[in-house]
């Protein structure tokens, strides 16, 4: 019995690498253009912020580690917005049954966060663009479009202030 316990734990672990490897595996190469709604009910693309850093974070309210992370989100978009050195997205990751626009903008406006937050509706930019595996997602991508950094999972103020300032 310890004997299959250790094997399905260092399957999971090898699982978990590979799974990490398919955002990372993607860093330096130039991200295609994308449009997408936004709760302001403007369509963003991706395009807008030509020569900007970007960052973007891939999330559902059925997450809760997404959830988790929203002060720090929130904290960041503040202090970029005074600073000016990059764009924070958020990419809500619509399926239509668990999660869908209204649930999106009702936890957002519920709790009080005042953040972009773009549609991908059945994740076609999140899985088929970035190869996002799983939730939270957090990437950069440089002012030449180039995909720069990725963590899978929930990112804090301070280690996005360090993937931004890796760019500059």
């Amino acid at each position: 019995m310890l004997k299959k316990t250790r094997i399905l734990l260092l399957a999971v672990c090898i699982g978990l690498l590979l799974i990490g490897a398919g955002v990372l595996a993607q860093e330096r190469s130039v991200v295609p253009d994308f449009s997408l709604e936004s709760n302001q009910g403007e369509v963003v693309s991706l395009s807008d912020y030509a020569g900007e850093i970007v960052v973007l974070n891939f999330w559902a309210t059925w997450c809760p580690y997404c959830r988790m992370e929203m002060d720090e989100l929130q904290k960041l978009h503040d202090y970029l917005q005074g600073t000016k050195a990059a764009h924070l997205l958020l990419v809500n990751q619509i399926d239509g049954t668990r999660e869908t626009r209204e649930s999106g903008d009702q936890y957002l406006t519920e709790q009080g966060y005042d953040l972009v937050n773009l549609y991908d509706d059945y994740s076609i930019v999140g899985n088929y663009i970035f190869g996002v595996p799983g939730l939270p997602a957090t990437v950069v991508i440089d002012r030449e479009g180039r995909l720069v950094s990725a963590v899978l999972g929930p990112v804090d103020f301070e280690t996005v202030l360090q993937m931004i300032g890796a760019v500059e």
